[in-house]
């Protein structure tokens, strides 16, 4: 039977076209095209549903953008998603979460009629029903504290860096660490497990706060509020507000993938300076340079000495390894290290530099191509090293992508740089 409203499920949209059942995958040309045309589909996921609609900004200036509703308990709550293009799984992702968390929340934050329909989502201008602000004093929610994502796999060969970002964190002036290191190198997980480990050292719990689906430094404190459960209350500056909410508390902020917005830095500079107990963990291709900013770089992974091979045994101990079996082992349950495959192994996870990332795209091909033919294929890595997980964000379902990601977050001067180097590949 034929979907009459669009829906997106496991990463793919089914809608009508020409009367017709079709589908699509989000995150791809096709997607963002049929935004254009669009003005409401359902997302459904484990977490929730809701539905998106496309809506023209009070300042037509602004064009139109969209938001998310659900309703719950015969309140209707709603969220700023963005404008089309700035759509992507993983925004919708976060919005699902949100909107589910808001609805569990017993009227802390006090979900509002659907004759009102006054956003939770912090917004750049007084909310309510004619545009008034709030009477209210600013909450701030407790469904987020110490709510984390779970990672769907074991977090392999971090057991060194886990406990000296735990340690780099416990120490009382450490309160902006920034864990920096290439696209795919495994930040975000590295940070996820850590401030795992520490949910019990902050009397107020850690808060993550997922950064990607932004990219208008404008959009951080409105984001930060948002994962808060905070609400607008007046002019008064969103910034004075989240000082306001989290002044008196021992919060851990895991603000991850913040990159793409570091010219925001400088209202991370003024939360720490009214808030004395919160601590800030980041994840960033780049530093802040912020004052009293620690910088932590995330190594890739442990790889084997091509020249001196260890046994089977020791062999598969070596980081990059374990993880490149563990993760070819979930395309094919009986993949095994052995004498014919362990040297062709090796040298795969040496030639990918212990990159995390690549290494499970590689891992991902296992299934048709044996580590021998694999490794021949790595000549060209670009092209073999795809197919990532559809739930992963873009960015990271392939390594052009997530070499793309970080080329585009370039200078002109800089991306003119490097094609002009990249006539000498080989030296």
């Amino acid at each position: 039977m034929a979907h009459t409203t669009p829906l997106v499920q496991d990463g793919i949209l089914t809608h009508l076209q020409n009367g017709q059942t079709a589908q699509l995958a989000v995150d791809t040309p096709d997607w963002y095209t049929w935004l254009e045309n669009a003005s409401s589909f359902t997302f459904r996921n484990a977490s929730g549903i809701f539905t998106a609609r496309k809506e023209q900004a009070s300042n037509k200036r602004g064009g139109q953008y969209w938001r998310a509703y659900r309703k719950r308990n015969g309140k209707l709550y709603r969220s700023y998603l963005g404008k089309s293009q700035e759509l992507t799984l993983e925004r919708l992702q976060s919005a699902v979460v949100l909107l589910s968390s808001k609805g569990e929340q017993n009227g802390l934050i006090g979900g509002t009629s659907q004759s009102s329909e006054a956003s939770l989502v912090v917004h750049s201008r007084p909310l309510g029903a004619k545009g008034e602000a709030s009477p209210q004093k600013a909450a701030i929610s407790k469904s987020w504290i110490s709510t984390l994502p779970v990672p769907p796999t074991a977090l392999i060969g971090r057991e060194k860096e886990v406990q000296a970002v735990c340690d780099l964190l416990r120490r009382p002036y450490v309160r902006l660490l920034t864990l920096a290191g290439t696209g795919g190198v495994g930040k975000t997980r590295l940070a996820l497990e850590a401030a795992r480990v520490l949910r019990t050292d902050f009397a107020d719990g850690v808060c993550f706060v997922p950064l990607a689906p932004i990219s208008d430094p404008e959009r951080v404190m409105p984001t930060i509020a948002g994962v808060l459960g905070l609400w607008e209350v007046g002019d008064r500056p969103l910034v004075e507000q989240v000082q306001d909410a989290l002044r008196g508390r021992e919060v851990l902020l895991l603000l991850d993938n913040f990159e793409q917005v570091s010219t925001a830095a400088f209202q991370l500079s003024a939360l720490l300076a009214s808030c004395p107990r919160l601590r800030l963990l980041v994840t960033s291709r780049a530093v802040l340079h912020l004052s009293g900013e620690y910088e932590f770089p995330v190594p890739p992974l442990t790889v084997p000495d091509l020249t001196h091979l260890p046994k089977q045994d020791a062999l598969m101990q070596i980081a990059a390894v374990c993880l490149f079996i563990e993760r070819a082992r979930t395309v094919h349950l009986g993949f095994e290290l052995t004498d014919a495959n362990a040297h062709a192994t090796a040298e795969i996870c040496a030639r990918l530099d212990g990159l995390p990332l690549a290494i499970e795209l590689a891992a991902a091909r296992i299934k048709l191509l044996p580590p021998q033919v694999l490794l021949k294929r790595l000549s060209h890595r670009l092209a073999i090293l795809t197919g990532g997980a559809r739930d992963l964000p873009a960015r990271q379902q392939t390594l052009r992508n997530t070499i793309q990601w970080s080329f585009d977050l370039l200078s002109t001067e800089e991306q003119r740089l490097f094609r002009c180097l990249s006539a000498f590949v080989g030296g």
